[in-house]
């Protein structure tokens, strides 16, 4: 599900859109060789999850022929945030093809389908406050098996080889946090869209907490307070229990991204909420020295971070 080959290009499925991003390494970082954004109908794509496979099919077919008709021969693909669970777990102390195995003894503790539906992958995680010296902490990400499978055949049909496939929300953290490996403090990188919005407590280039809110940019709710104040309550309650679960970690920043990151009244919300943090806008292209233009400059971050993939 996780592996790992050598080649820049992703495609990320999120909110109302799919966008693909293909890079060429140069000598200081990369540059966009080619890039291309299709909209999804909620037929399609809905309340961060999958609805319907053969109208995604349309979709990443409509992309391609934006692309002149060609992918890059292999890409990494991004799972919507509600078609991925991820966890923080706790372990004795292995190597990862053991815990690997061994984690499927315990997997139903952590999420809420079956094993055998499942798909899953561990990976090393550091945290603020490491576990016992016998132990371990590593980050479980599991996925429905038919979600999976129904990705690997589309790209398939499209003749494209899917050498990842794997969270956006982790695809997010990665484009963020960049060559320099995160914070080492803790803060909060919050991805603004129209109907959703995604809040990840990161710690050293990792995710801790990620919490799906349908707040967005776009929301309408009845009552009188403005959209931004009920999403910053949100990133409140989801600092308080990332405090309460890891000891040590000390949120000091708000990296803001997604498609409405840059939404002048989001920055100025999110500064008046939050006055002794460092509130800025992510600059992923920055990040990883990445040379050119994307369409609509906002809300690539999870493109960026699956194209990255394997330089990280």
């Amino acid at each position: 599900m996780f592996g790992r080959k050598r080649h820049y290009a992703g495609l990320s499925i999120e909110g109302g859109a799919i966008r693909y991003l293909e890079l060429t390494p140069t000598s200081g970082g990369f540059r966009v060789s080619r890039s291309a954004k299709e909209v999804v109908d909620e037929g399609a794509v809905a309340q961060d999850r999958i609805i319907d496979m053969d109208r995604l099919q349309s979709a990443v077919g409509s992309l391609k022929a934006l692309l002149g008709g060609k992918f890059a021969p292999s890409l990494a693909v991004g799972l919507p945030p509600q078609d991925a669970v991820i966890r923080i777990v706790e372990m004795p102390k292995m190597d990862m093809e053991d815990a690997r195995s061994a984690f499927g003894w315990d997997f139903e503790k952590y999420f809420s389908f079956p094993l055998k539906d499942a798909t899953y992958d561990l990976v090393p995680v550091e945290v603020p406050s490491p576990p016992a010296e016998t132990n371990m902490n590593a980050l479980a990400v599991a996925s429905r098996a038919t979600v999976v499978n129904g990705i690997l055949e589309m790209m398939a049909k499209e003749g494209v080889r899917v050498k990842a496939v794997e969270p956006i929300l982790i695809a997010i953290v990665r484009s963020v946090a960049g060559r320099s490996g995160g914070s080492e403090s803790g803060r909060v990188v919050l991805s603004v869209g129209a109907k959703s919005s995604q809040i990840i407590l990161e710690y050293k280039g990792n995710g801790l907490v990620y919490r799906t809110v349908y707040v967005g940019a776009q929301s309408q709710f009845q009552g009188g307070t403005p959209i931004y104040e009920m999403l910053m309550n949100e990133v409140r309650s989801s600092v308080v229990f990332a405090n309460s679960q890891f000891r040590g970690l000390n949120v000091n920043e708000i990296v803001l991204c997604g498609e409405y990151g840059n939404d002048a009244e989001l920055k100025t919300t999110a500064q008046a909420v939050f006055e002794n943090y460092r509130c800025h806008v992510a600059d992923p292209l920055s990040e990883w020295s990445v040379e050119g233009t994307l369409q609509g400059d906002y809300g690539w971050e999870a493109a960026i971070g699956l194209a990255v993939r394997d330089k990280s």
